[in-house]
């Protein structure tokens, strides 16, 4: 199914993004966070290493992002994401804005740390590769917040669409699983690139 984010999220479909925001002060940069940390939320994941990941702080906040859903019995469509988000990360990274690849398993009851990291193992080794389980609650209320439904009873009914973002900037796009690696990389280091938001009333639409 390919569901969007809410309309506050405003994600746009064409690059570039807008930019949202002006300079502001420290206060208000930190006032700002606090929201996108409760857009988000800051549910505590579990990474391929065991590690725990609060979603926001741990996960999101700082980074340019390149996000997809996945389940490592998967036989078609997962193997194929996978390939082209480390694809696309590679061309991000050539053109100066490495993303930092997050996946999260629509099968948590399957999926724990381990067998996310042996899967990963078989498509190559990118420096920065979050691949996340957790409880079905927890992973259900993060999708949600990211405009998509999971059901761990039936892992195949998720969105082969990938969300690519620059959270400090606020800049959100969504990718398509068959646009060509090159000009999705562009577009990510070009996403990468936007300036920091920190004015508050920028991350309130």
């Amino acid at each position: 199914m390919n569901s969007i984010l809410p309309a506050r999220r405003a994600l746009l479909l064409a690059a570039p993004a807008l930019l949202l925001g002006l300079r502001a002060a420290p206060a208000a940069a930190l006032d700002c966070d606090d929201r996108e940390r409760e857009y988000f939320s800051n549910r505590v994941l579990t990474d391929q290493e065991g590690a725990k990941r609060r979603f926001y702080d741990d996960v999101l906040r700082g980074h340019s992002v390149l996000i997809g859903w996945i389940f490592t019995s998967c036989p078609d469509a997962c193997p194929l994401l996978a390939a082209r988000s480390l694809a696309i990360a590679e061309q991000a990274a050539q053109a100066g804005g490495s993303p930092r690849i997050v996946h999260l398993t629509t099968d948590p009851n399957r999926d724990q740390p381990a067998k996310l990291k042996s899967w990963a193992a078989k498509f190559g080794d990118y420096a920065d590769w979050v691949l996340l389980t957790g409880t079905p609650g927890d992973l259900r209320h993060v999708a949600q917040r990211l405009g998509q439904t999971v059901d761990e009873a039936r892992p195949d009914r998720h969105t082969t669409l990938m969300l690519a973002g620059n959270v400090p900037a606020r800049r959100w796009v969504k990718l398509r699983p068959d646009m060509q690696a090159e000009a999705a990389g562009l577009q990510l280091a070009d996403l990468a690139a936007a300036p920091v938001v920190s004015d508050a009333r920028a991350c309130t639409g």
